[in-house]
């Protein structure tokens, strides 16, 4: 499993740069660059209330993922070591994106 860390710290499975969830889906099919994909396990915590109550957070983490043009995505799942998302001010998944692509 990567290591993740995690800047979308308006995600209600956030806690302190890790991720609460278990797993996340990183989305983009036709990507070609970083900001074509992103974290659809995206959840904005829009009150900023919510404590994190899924799961420990962890910076271990499954990522699954379909931008099949990154060259860490292996049968749909990341391989890579590390994982960085970003979208510090998102309030949807659609602004945070999966930093570490990189394209085959």
């Amino acid at each position: 499993m990567p290591t993740l860390s995690c800047s979308a710290v308006k995600c209600v499975y956030n806690e302190n740069r890790l991720c609460g969830k278990g797993d996340i889906k990183v989305t983009g099919d036709h990507a070609l660059e970083p900001r074509d994909t992103c974290c659809s396990s995206f959840r904005e915590n829009a009150s900023g209330t919510v404590k994190n109550s899924f799961g420990e957070p962890s910076d271990q983490i499954q990522v699954d993922c379909s931008a099949c043009n990154c060259q860490y995505n292996k049968d749909m799942e990341c391989q890579a070591d590390r994982v960085d998302i970003s979208g510090p001010s998102s309030s949807r998944c659609a602004q945070t994106e999966c930093c570490t692509f990189e394209k085959k």
